[in-house]
């Protein structure tokens, strides 16, 4: 294994500079090509020769080396080495859209959506490719955001081929796997579409999907802070039958593409003016009928009035904690997730 304090060189050609992660199956390291002086990422997986680890890092090489997307690291070169594989790859500059959220959750709801607009180009493209390539693993921690704010999609040890058969290892990450990868289902395009909308979920909630209880929050629960098109598209990217949800990332490219949440936002807040008239409305209504009825006589009048506007008052302090106090339902979600934290893991992956 390689020693952390140490710029150990990869066959003789790549001098490990620092770990960036680690997982059950092997490392990612930055590396510096000792001709180029070019910085990569090295993926290292260890094991006997034909070993899970090191098979599942050729299949990933296979399978990104005929992937053709700005969005999509490419593959350098790949090494055996020793005991371990070695899987050279561009290396991708930035922080993981994981980090980003917790430092800024809740986004606003035209970030989130611009964001996610990013996610459903690269789905849209690998949901082309032929064969369909199904990610399997679409998660913050996956998705890297470049200084310049490009959306990269990194790991491709998940991926599959979208052949209408079921899989028999249950890869994913708890919390945004879609139920069929969790009951041995089939795996399909719909399966990326599902986590997708729980990652664009989780930046409008500031709810952690892999933490307890384990499922991304429904649209209809934030349905006082979204518009009603992001609503829509949460509830039923995020529906428990597959044939339900939106085809593919191409399909749900187009839904996002159609989503303007400020002219939504204008029109729900033209809306709670006129409600908000049409009550005053109402109360001066029943004033001038109150006149009417004690012949003009004040006092019976201005009594009865100030019971119908304490009324009105509570009435409407009611629907507006109800339907506006965003900060109220961010700190119950945070408290909730407080007080039962829990680091969620990947499915299938080592528990140990």
């Amino acid at each position: 294994m390689l020693n952390n304090n140490d710029n150990v060189e990869a066959a003789g050609r790549y001098r490990m500079l620092k770990k960036l992660g680690e997982g059950g199956m092997g490392e990612v390291w930055l590396a510096e090509h000792s001709s180029l002086h070019a910085l990569f990422a090295v993926k290292k997986a260890y094991g006997e020769k034909d070993g899970i680890a090191r098979r599942c890092l050729r299949c990933e090489a296979e399978r990104m080396k005929g992937l053709n997307n700005r969005h999509i690291p490419y593959p350098v070169d790949i090494l055996e080495e020793d005991n371990s594989t070695l899987l050279v790859m561009e290396y991708v500059e930035g922080i993981t859209l994981e980090e980003y959220i917790r430092k800024n959750a809740p986004l606003d709801e035209d970030e989130a959506l611009a964001i996610l607009r990013q996610i459903c180009g690269i789905l849209a493209y690998l949901h082309s490719e032929s064969p369909q390539i199904v990610y399997r693993d679409i998660k913050p921690s996956n998705l890297m955001i470049s200084p310049d704010g490009e959306i990269r999609l990194l790991d491709f040890g998940a991926a599959v081929i979208a052949d209408g058969k079921s899989v028999e290892d249950a890869f994913g990450t708890e919390g945004y796997a879609a139920p069929e990868q969790l009951n041995g289902g089939i795996i399909r395009c719909e399966t990326d579409v599902y986590s997708a909308a729980a990652v664009f979920s989780y930046m409008l909630s500031a709810a952690d999907p892999s933490r307890p209880p384990f499922h991304p929050v429904k649209g209809k629960e934030l349905g006082r802070f979204i518009s009603r098109s992001s609503i829509k598209l949460i509830d039923s990217c995020l529906e428990e039958d597959p044939d339900r949800r939106p085809a593919n990332g191409g399909a749900l490219l187009e839904l996002v593409s159609g989503i303007k949440p400020g002219r939504e936002r204008i029109c729900e807040q033209f809306k709670g003016h006129l409600y908000r008239l049409f009550m005053w409305m109402l109360v001066a209504a029943g004033c001038i009928m109150l006149m009417l009825r004690y012949g003009g006589d004040p006092r019976p009048v201005l009594e009865i009035s100030v019971i119908i506007m304490s009324l009105a008052a509570l009435v409407w302090g009611i629907i507006r904690d109800e339907f506006f106090d965003e900060n109220g339902f961010i700190l119950q979600r945070s408290w909730n997730i407080m007080i039962t934290e829990k680091k969620g893991r990947g499915i299938g992956e080592d528990q140990s």
